[in-house]
């Protein structure tokens, strides 16, 4: 309908008949759309509704959010963890803290995988959402892909996205650090640091 009227509104121009197509694409979405002939789409208050009153496939969206919070409360006992290798490892054997520091950002970078994997699942399958349509300005239930209607991802995608690849990072270098303290355990690196008598002559 949108390329129909564009087209049947005769303007002048070589590119026309591009521009329609470009609009077309543009508005255009591929899902179903229908309209109740009576009843409440919702009711008056807020603006910031729970998804399953918009949407059927709350479920599946919560467990995405449950493994980013569960992710996210996991890299900050990791992080504790780490600073306080940091501080005191020159004092005393830190290496439990750090091996516990590496499994909290091991359990993490799962986690985060895992809410980045269940939000992909989301945004491909199908689903049926409560939407206001643009040109009629009333409530319509649109049934397809959850991608499509959602018109593209979202920041919170972005930032799990980039909060994985960046964690995926800090797990390598964290993980090498391991690896060298098992070759260099406390009390053996620093009795090698201290230097050799020398002979003391009258």
């Amino acid at each position: 309908q949108w390329q129909a009227a564009c087209l049947g509104g005769g303007c002048g121009g070589s590119g026309h008949e591009s521009q329609c197509e470009n609009l077309t694409a543009a508005v255009a979405r591929d899902f179903t759309v229908s309209y109740e002939s009576s009843g409440t789409a919702w009711g008056a208050g807020e603006a910031c509704r729970p998804l399953d009153e918009v949407c059927d496939n709350a479920g599946t969206i919560g467990h995405a959010g449950n493994f980013g919070v569960v992710g996210l409360l996991t890299t900050v006992v990791g992080q504790i963890c780490l600073l306080l290798y940091l501080f005191l490892r020159k004092r005393r054997d830190m290496s439990k803290v750090l091996w516990g520091a590496a499994g909290a950002f091991a359990f993490a970078w799962v986690m985060l995988l895992a809410s980045w994997a269940a939000f992909a699942s989301a945004m491909g399958g199908e689903t049926t959402c409560t939407i206001v349509d643009v040109t009629t300005r009333k409530a319509a239930r649109v049934t397809g892909s959850f991608g499509d209607i959602l018109n593209g991802g979202s920041y919170s995608y972005g930032f799990v996205i980039f909060s994985w690849l960046l964690l995926t990072a800090v797990l390598g270098l964290v993980v090498q650090r391991v690896l060298f303290d098992m070759k260099n355990p406390y009390g053996v690196s620093e009795k090698e640091a201290l230097p050799e008598p020398e002979d003391v002559t009258l």
